[in-house]
Parts: structure tokens; sequence; C-alpha cells
């Protein structure tokens, strides 16, 4: 008995752990993009596939628009350039041409 109860203790402990270390998958938008994210999602599918990084080339709309809100956020405290927010640099101008406020 006490080592089916400590399998179970372990299955409980474990399982969750797990799951929290899981990472996050950003989904694509559930809300019609707005005119800017447009552009910037176009811009994005005609550079992309020329890109050097080969595994930037096929993120999602959602992963994209993520990537760029985040380069206008590290902007935002002050951060620019592929050494302080690890984006691509292609990601990183079209997020501050199309996506950042002015």
């Amino acid at each position: 008995m006490t080592t089916l109860k400590m399998l179970t203790t372990g299955l409980l402990l474990v399982g969750p752990a797990l799951l929290f270390s899981a990472p996050v998958a950003p989904a694509d938008p559930l809300t019609p993009p707005t005119p800017a994210e447009m552009q910037f999602l176009d811009q994005a599918r005609r550079l992309l596939p020329r890109a050097p990084d080969p595994m930037v080339a096929f993120n999602s709309d959602g992963e994209l628009l993520d990537q760029g809100r985040q380069a206008c956020f590290m902007r935002d405290n002050g951060r620019v350039g592929y050494e302080s927010n690890m984006l691509p640099p292609v990601i990183t101008q079209l997020a501050l041409v199309y996506l950042c406020p002015r």
C-alpha cells in the first residue's frame, strides 16, 4: 500500500510541474487585425522567406504579431537591437515601422 501511495503522490507532484514548464504557444488572433497589423503581416510574409533564419519564415500570424508587440514593448523600455531583445532584425524593423505607436 505504501508503494502505491508513494507512486500516486509522485505523479500528482510531477504531473503539474511538467505542464507548467511547457512553453506557451501564441494563438492566431481572434479579432480581425487592424490595418497597421495587416501591413505588418503582409510585409513580414514578403520579407521573411528571404531572411537568414529559416525558422522565422514558418511563424504563424499570432507568433509574428506577438514578436512585433514584444519589439514595441522592448523599445519602450529602451532596448532596441538583436542583442537586447533577441528578436530577428526583420521583425524588429517592421514592428517599429507598422506596430509601435509613433
